[in-house]
């Protein structure tokens, strides 16, 4: 689809910086999120067919408009939503701080039952990014493990949003809703569970952040996750066993798709891990 030019409205107050985009105001009800100069247009078709394909399965209630470019930058215009994310609900209320859990889990669970057959499957997208440069540390013989084990990963075609933390959920007046969903696939809802896992347990803070601050969101992160995972486990009937098979991927996913220097050598490590017992297991 091609990129729309125009010269109206013009964005706005900025409201956040993330990795890839910036999110601006765009007029009266509407946002404008603009990409960074060096992210792909693949990239950024990826996540508007994904968010139009997640609204029409009723996934979330953020509708994505259409693609335009300001400047020498592409952009998606979104509903502009009215409330803070998951992230900062206990800033206003400290004692939904011990909810977070719950809601997040009820949330992801909720999500799992939408299904959407023209999402692209998890496995074939896990087997593409074995041959992205990342990846090039891996031997033929590794590779070729590695894709056969995530050939024999159970099947589905539930909506997996695979970036899935408390930061991604805005919490409006009436309802929680779920954005961003550039990394949106269709699958086991389990390989989701185990992506927010990895999030919380394994994913690099944002870059910067003070040493202090980082052990205190150590600690957070890992109170969060311990009562989500109950929570879900227990509202599901999942099992650990479940998840615990979508690790490879998810690691794959990190390190190929995101590349982060200070997570490259214990990705490294551990898919070869994995790729070892595998083949050892046979």
């Amino acid at each position: 689809m091609p990129v729309k030019k125009t010269n109206r409205p013009s964005p706005g107050k900025s409201l956040a910086i993330g990795r890839s985009a910036e999110i601006s105001e765009y007029g009266p009800d509407k946002i404008l999120k603009l990409f960074l100069k060096e992210i792909p247009a693949s990239e950024i078709e990826t996540e508007y067919s994904n968010s139009v394909i997640v609204f029409s399965a009723g996934a979330t209630s953020m509708k994505c408009y259409e693609k335009v470019k300001i400047g020498d930058r592409q952009g998606l215009i979104f509903d502009r939503l009215d409330g803070v994310s998951l992230t900062k609900l206990p800033d206003k209320k400290p004692l939904t701080f011990f909810s977070l859990s719950k809601i997040l889990a009820d949330l992801h669970f909720g999500l799992h039952k939408k299904q959407a057959k023209k999402l692209k499957d998890i496995r074939s997208e896990a087997v593409k990014v074995l041959s992205k440069e990342p990846l090039s540390f891996l031997s033929k013989d590794e590779k070729k493990i590695a894709k056969q084990f995530i050939e024999n990963l159970p099947e589905g075609s539930s909506v997996l949003h695979l970036d899935f933390h408390p930061e991604n959920v805005i919490v409006t007046k009436n309802s929680f809703v779920i954005i961003d969903w550039m990394t949106a696939l269709k699958g086991d809802p389990a390989a989701d569970v185990a992506s927010t896992f990895f999030l919380f347990q394994d994913a690099e803070l944002w870059p910067g952040t003070p040493f202090l601050k980082v052990l205190f969101y150590t600690v957070v992160r890992k109170f969060i996750l311990k009562g989500y995972l109950k929570r879900y486990l227990s509202v599901s009937g999942m099992d650990w066993k479940d998840i615990e098979k979508w690790r490879l991927p998810v690691l794959i996913f990190r390190l190929g798709l995101w590349n982060i220097e200070s997570e490259r050598a214990a990705l490294q490590e551990e898919i070869r891990e994995i790729i070892s017992s595998s083949k050892a297991g046979k």
